[in-house]
């Protein structure tokens, strides 16, 4: 019996522990920046031009813009929680052959983009880059669509939220920062230790603009059935696309069928 009672209280311990190691450190968790710029858009082909912008709280942040010269949309994108915007420029090259400008941006923390992430801080650099677009290339909100991946997809229902653009695109979804803690170390008491929220589920439900959603039917990240309880409550018109793959390579494993759920949606988007 004392051997029982000492591993049980290891155990205990052991739980607690990690627990609040992980409770105080939990940005660790989240944000992974990289702030080294590996290429511009220029190496694959892409004009653009250097931004900087500045946020509400006093933070310089860095992006691109990558015009398309018969553009009717913007495409505003936000990233995930990883690397830089010099990692995704794959994405933009697909979205400029669809006819978009792009305007990428990096966060606070991320690349170029001065100071440290936090989720308040995140919704603050989205705005940042909202006001940037629209003042700096004369938009209106009905120009711009919001894109986000994965972390990024909370982000960008918070700004579609504040500010109706014309429609709104979310790529591997996860519902909120709770659910996955509570997936990914399902022996860990975190879903009720959690700080941040990113609370994408509770969000879309405010979202009055045209929405895409893809999913990826093998995402280990963010599972799928995350994806699902976002999409049965968000309101009309909506459209999901749930395609093969894992979190990370789904639109290269689904290419065509990436790029078809895209053009398709724009078609009706400009109707």
């Amino acid at each position: 019996m004392r051997w029982i009672s000492r591993l049980l209280l290891i155990v205990i311990l052991s739980i607690g522990g990690l627990s609040l190691y992980m409770m105080l450190f939990e940005d660790q968790f989240i944000y992974f920046p990289d702030k080294e710029i590996a290429q511009t858009p220029a190496a694959i082909g892409l004009s653009f031009t250097e931004q900087q912008f500045r946020t509400a709280d006093g933070v310089i942040l860095h992006g691109w813009y990558m015009p398309h010269p018969s553009a009717h949309f913007t495409l505003l994108h936000l990233h995930g929680n990883a690397g830089n915007i010099s990692h995704r420029l794959s994405l933009y090259r697909r979205w400029h052959q669809m006819g978009l400008s792009v305007f990428a941006f990096d966060y606070r923390g991320y690349g170029k983009s001065r100071g440290k992430p936090t989720e308040g801080g995140l919704y603050e650099d989205a705005r940042a880059a909202w006001h940037h677009l629209r003042q700096g290339q004369d938009l209106s909100a009905e120009r711009i669509i919001i894109s986000g991946r994965s972390l990024g997809a909370t982000v960008a229902v918070k700004l579609a939220v504040a500010f109706h653009p014309s429609g709104l695109v979310l790529e591997t979804p996860f519902s909120n920062i709770p659910d996955m803690a509570a997936y990914h170390y399902p022996w860990l008491p975190l879903r009720w230790l959690a700080q941040s929220s990113f609370d994408t589920e509770m969000g879309v439900r405010d979202v009055d603009v045209p929405l895409l959603l893809i999913s990826a039917k093998t995402d280990l990240i963010a599972p799928a059935f995350m994806a699902d309880r976002i999409f049965s409550v968000a309101n009309e018109p909506k459209r999901h696309i749930s395609l093969a793959g894992g979190h990370n390579d789904f639109d290269h494993v689904s290419e065509r069928e990436y790029l078809s759920s895209w053009k398709n949606w724009l078609v009706g988007l400009r109707r």
